[in-house]
């Protein structure tokens, strides 16, 4: 299909999103822990609505400097209202392929993006580009044909998660995209690489179990209308997954875990 449609199927749809909205640097990224510190200049590439950007720019503190770019308009007016009061934080509406700054960065971020990117390698690319030498590349992203239930989830659900995937694959974007990251760091000429697992495990019994396992009604719910409008399922067929998946959280379901890992390395 062509970059239109990929570009159309990866915008965000402009409704309430509690996924962005509950993830922090210590839920949600934790892999860069490690290396924030005062000082350190940041780039956080599909920010969104800026939770994580903010936590970022907290541990860098006023001496360091921390851009969030997204190329949603709605989501960058967010970013600002609601954590424009940090004066080391900026938020800049700005597609990565066409994203231009004479500044490099000692550290270059981007989390579940990739996920939503056609062309993830020419992305991998600009981003290194955007380094200063030294500098650390930190992506983190799912492979999304690797997520787990126990026990299996409803057919509805699992026909919608199929639709959902397939959907993704005709625009272009790679559903296993976090097994890909070290080699295509390797064939970059990143040094230093790590790869970490930062799976995304929810157990009944643990307080978030509901609200985690959701996810994918979420899905069906943010997302799910595209996938009725571009044929890929019928409204009945998603109504139908929200419902006896949530059915599956209260009463059957044990567990689900996301496969996700986090790749990093430096520019020699």
């Amino acid at each position: 299909m062509s970059e239109q449609t990929a570009a159309h199927r990866a915008a965000m749809p402009a409704v309430v999103n509690p996924i962005l909205d509950r993830r922090t640097v210590e839920n949600g990224n934790r892999n860069l822990l490690k290396y924030l510190k005062p000082g350190l200049s940041v780039l956080d590439v599909g920010c969104g609505s800026g939770a994580i950007t903010r936590g970022i720019a907290e541990r860098v503190g006023p001496e360091g400097r921390v851009l969030g770019i997204d190329p949603s308009e709605k989501l960058i007016e967010q970013a600002q209202q609601q954590h424009g009061d940090l004066p080391q934080l900026a938020f800049q509406q700005a597609d990565l392929f066409s994203f231009e700054t004479d500044e490099r960065f000692d550290l270059v971020t981007c989390a579940r993006v990739l996920q939503w990117l056609a062309k993830p390698e020419e992305a991998l690319i600009r981003m290194k580009a955007l380094l200063k030498p030294g500098g650390v590349l930190a992506v983190l992203d799912y492979n999304h044909e690797k997520v787990e239930w126990q026990p299996e989830p409803p057919e509805a659900m699992k026909r919608f998660y199929a639709a959902f995937l397939q959907w993704r694959q005709d625009a272009g974007f790679d559903n296993a995209v976090a097994d890909h990251l070290e080699a295509l760091f390797r064939s970059h000429g990143l040094t230093g690489i790590i790869v970490e697992p930062h799976f995304e495990t929810s157990r009944k019994g643990e307080p978030a179990f509901a609200v985690a396992s959701r996810i994918w009604s979420e899905v069906a719910e943010i997302r799910g209308p595209q996938l009725v409008k571009d044929g890929y399922i019928a409204e009945s067929e998603r109504e139908a997954a929200i419902a006896t998946y949530d059915r599956w959280i209260a009463e059957t379901g044990e567990s689900m875990q996301l496969y996700l890992l986090a790749v990093e390395g430096r520019r020699s």
